[in-house]
């Protein structure tokens, strides 16, 4: 027990921002402390390891281990380090489709982990939230700030682009792993795991399940999942464009 919550708090460490540990070598914790993405990576993990936590509390014979393995999975979800301590197919759909989120919110910008980046999450919901504010206030200036800074229109255009070619992407991988499958929750979630380089499935039989039941050309195509995932989509679709080649 105390080995997994050591190993869980040394994981989430490292879904934070590396940028970040250099102003705790530098000692200026208050710059550590008052970084907004920090703030909303740990608000993140503690929200969701609590509903987990009471989801599936049942299934385990005390509350402690049940927290313990709800903060694991947790931490190995959203840093993206592929370890499991549980069988996750026994779990609630509750707390599978909890896990599943947070595979796609993924770690900090700037840290090992994959997923679209906290960073960019908060990003979006500021977005949205000032997309609604507009409808009820049209002439207002809506702006949005980052650690108490402004952040540029460029900025947001290009998490808006990341995140639709996110989307289409991720569905129209989804849709060709269908043809293999006929279990929705396997077949979303081996292409989220692998698009954001997660490791497990949540329906790969247990902790230690695998890709086998895939045919051939679904391992191509979760191992192209896998590739944009980590580069981050745009240097490997840029291979697919012809202008690219035109260069050399």
């Amino acid at each position: 027990s105390l080995i997994t919550n050591i190993v869980s708090i040394a994981v989430l460490l490292f879904g934070i921002n590396f940028n970040l540990y250099y102003f705790l070598l530098l000692r200026k914790f208050k710059a550590f402390f008052k970084d907004e993405e920090l703030r909303t990576y740990i608000g993140i993990v503690m929200i969701a390891t609590a509903l987990i936590w009471l989801n599936v509390s049942g299934l385990y014979p005390s509350t402690g281990k049940a927290l313990e393995n709800s903060l694991f999975e947790v931490a190995n979800v959203m840093t993206t380090t592929g370890f499991g301590v549980t069988d996750l197919t026994v779990w609630p759909l509750f707390a599978q489709v909890i896990l599943l989120f947070l595979m796609f919110v993924g770690g900090s910008a700037g840290s090992t982990a994959g997923g679209i980046k906290v960073m960019r999450t908060l990003i979006l919901t500021k977005i949205a939230r000032n997309q609604v504010l507009s409808t009820l206030y049209p002439h207002r200036i809506m702006t949005i700030h980052i650690n108490e800074q402004p952040l540029d229109k460029e900025i947001q255009h290009g998490v808006l682009k990341y995140l639709t070619l996110y989307v289409f992407l991720l569905l129209g991988l989804t849709l060709m792993l269908s043809l293999d499958n006929n279990n929705f929750m396997v077949v979303v979630s081996a292409a989220t795991s692998t698009f954001n380089n997660i490791g497990p499935g949540l329906e790969l039989v247990g902790p230690t399940g695998n890709f086998c039941m895939f045919s051939w050309f679904s391992k191509l195509i979760l191992t192209f999942d896998m590739l944009a995932g980590r580069l981050e989509i745009f240097p490997l679709l840029l291979l697919f464009v012809r202008d690219t080649w035109r260069k050399f």
